[in-house]
């Protein structure tokens, strides 16, 4: 079995050691995580190398962006995106009792879940938005701060 804290340690290099600028890496890493906010599953990564595009960032950075989104990730994503979604959209009489009587994968429970919809996008735009934003700055930061050290042990200061 694989360790967890060795496999998020391999991500985080893989991260740090991409040869780009800690802005297009950090560019590109928060449009994953902006995208992985989208409630649409499955195409996360398509979203995040299109925006990375649009915005000339870093592609496997936006790509290790949208990995925060995982299905222990989900339901926490998805409570916060419809909390925020309802304070701008509220839903109306909506019965949960309806999504327990349907399977997730048919047409009845997407019948079911249709007042959500306006709601969970929005909610799902501004907690991305905001979560993105802040991840930007922490990856940028950590970036810079790993580079500097590696430099110091290298023996090259050219700041």
């Amino acid at each position: 079995m694989i360790n967890k804290k060795k496999l998020r340690k391999i991500n985080f290099s893989k991260l740090i050691r991409i040869s780009d600028t800690p802005h297009s890496i950090s560019l590109g890493f928060s449009i994953g995580v902006f995208a992985s906010f989208n409630p649409l599953i499955g195409v996360h990564i398509i979203i995040a190398i299109f925006i990375s595009w649009l915005l000339k960032a870093n592609y496997f950075s936006s790509i290790l962006g949208t990995f925060i989104g995982t299905p222990l990730t989900y339901p926490f994503i998805w409570i916060a995106s419809l909390y925020v979604g309802n304070v701008f959209i509220p839903v109306e009489d909506f019965d949960l009792s309806l999504l327990g009587e349907s399977s997730f994968y048919s047409l009845e429970f997407l019948s079911n879940i249709k007042p959500l919809i306006p709601s969970f996008l929005i909610g799902g735009l501004l907690v991305g938005l905001a979560t993105a934003f802040l991840s930007y700055f922490f990856v940028k930061k950590l970036i810079i701060f790993y580079r500097k050290k590696k430099r110091i042990k290298k023996g090259t200061f050219d700041d």
